[in-house]
């Protein structure tokens, strides 16, 4: 989740991206808790990512267990998700005469992300990062930014039903693309890190695409709605709970199926396993980040206090997904545990600590570290554009006299 929290900081300021005041209807358009919701459920992505990272992989078949595991193959589809929200709370309220502008913003985002995120993943600490498909991602989706409302869904819907097949395809035609494990860095040739990011890696565009354009209309609702809210949260769990039960009902029915890469293309698209890239996983895991959004909306609200130390997290969640990454490179006896309760104890331990390092931060200053430095050169480019009108503004009215 680096995108509104990153994008603008994690506050909503009464500016746009173009350093233009906004009108008192954009603001009230965009109140400030809605946004605080969107950073709490931003925060819980990224402590299930650190959750799968720091513990038991695969969690052990017990009750406590199959708790722990629950964020495995779910927190990163919150990511995406969040991202096409993110960038629809961007876009919100403005004009067609600066989409262009957020496009701009969202590409020179991605080009940072991208090779932070290869770099990162030569790093030993046995995750498969996420912030290069990140990167791509909001290429994307700076594409699709100005589709009509129905254009995202049925696009959504396709990459749900045709994603899938076009990736059991490539397995089955060149299997040796799809080594798990075998995750681009940077210094791989740019061919394979394309291949990686669009079609054979562990996050790819080719399945991700539809979390992130249901993720950019969720985001054009009215968030601020309580009934948009309750809807989020009940059809989410509804879809995730008839998900799994499907998953479940068809692999009893056409046998037991592993979900192994090796089994035959109808009984593989049949299995929730995760990261498996299949239609029921991704509709499941998408309808919980539908949960998980809506809660956290309603929880905000209601807890403002409480939820702060999550929502100041979730401002800050590139530098906290950059920074478990980087200490769990460096600390991995202090930080990876085998058995779940140890890891259940490591994790709240991070979290706590986390929570509260970003919350100081917050009460200091608007934006992470990271987040501030991906800002900067925007900002930079922002201002150099705005001199270069100004100076032929004043120009053409001295011609003008």
């Amino acid at each position: 989740g680096m995108d509104r929290g990153s994008v603008s900081g994690g506050t909503v300021s009464s500016r746009t991206a173009t350093g233009i005041p906004e009108t008192e209807s954009m603001v009230s358009h965009r109140p400030r808790r809605r946004l605080r919701g969107v950073d709490t459920a931003r925060a819980l992505a990224v402590v299930g990512m650190v959750m799968v990272h720091f513990g038991p992989f695969p969690a052990p078949d017990t009750a406590l267990g199959n708790l722990y595991g629950l964020s495995h193959g779910r927190a990163s589809v919150l990511f995406a998700l969040l991202a096409g929200v993110g960038v629809a709370l961007l876009t919100a309220g403005r004009s067609g005469g600066r989409t262009s502008l957020t496009r701009g913003r969202l590409v020179l985002r991605g080009a940072l992300l991208l090779p932070l995120g290869l770099w990162l993943q030569d790093f030993e600490h046995g995750a498969l990062v996420i912030l290069q498909y990140y990167g791509i991602y909001f290429v994307f989706v700076a594409f699709v930014l100005t589709l009509p409302d129905r254009w995202l869904l049925a696009g959504g819907a396709a990459v749900l039903v045709a994603g899938p097949l076009v990736y059991l395809w490539g397995q089955t035609v060149v299997p040796e693309w799809y080594v798990r494990g075998e995750t681009a860095s940077l210094e791989d040739p740019i061919s394979k890190i394309a291949d990686d990011l669009l079609l054979t890696g562990a996050y790819p565009l080719v399945t991700w695409a539809a979390p992130l354009l249901i993720g950019l209309w969720i985001g054009r609702r009215d968030l601020a709605s309580a009934r948009v809210r309750w809807w989020l949260l009940v059809l989410g769990l509804a879809l995730a709970v008839t998900a799994a039960f499907a998953a479940d009902g068809l692999s009893a029915a056409f046998g037991g199926l592993s979900g192994e890469p090796g089994e035959s293309g109808f009984a593989a698209l049949l299995t929730d396993q995760p990261h498996r890239q299949m239609p029921l996983w991704m509709l499941g895991s998408i309808g919980s980040a539908c949960a998980v959004l809506g809660g956290m909306l309603l929880l905000a609200d209601r807890l403002p206090r409480a939820t702060w130390p999550l929502a100041a997290t979730g401002q800050l969640a590139l530098t906290v997904y950059v920074s478990h990454l980087l200490l769990l490179a460096a600390l991995p006896e202090l930080l990876k545990r085998e058995a779940v309760t140890e890891a259940f104890l490591t994790v709240g331990v991070f979290v706590l600590l986390t929570a509260a390092v970003c919350t100081l931060w917050r009460a200091v200053l608007p934006r992470g570290p990271l987040e501030a430095a991906f800002s900067a050169p925007w900002w930079i480019i922002e201002r150099v554009v705005q001199r270069l009108k100004t100076g032929r503004g004043a120009r053409e009215l001295g011609t003008h006299r």
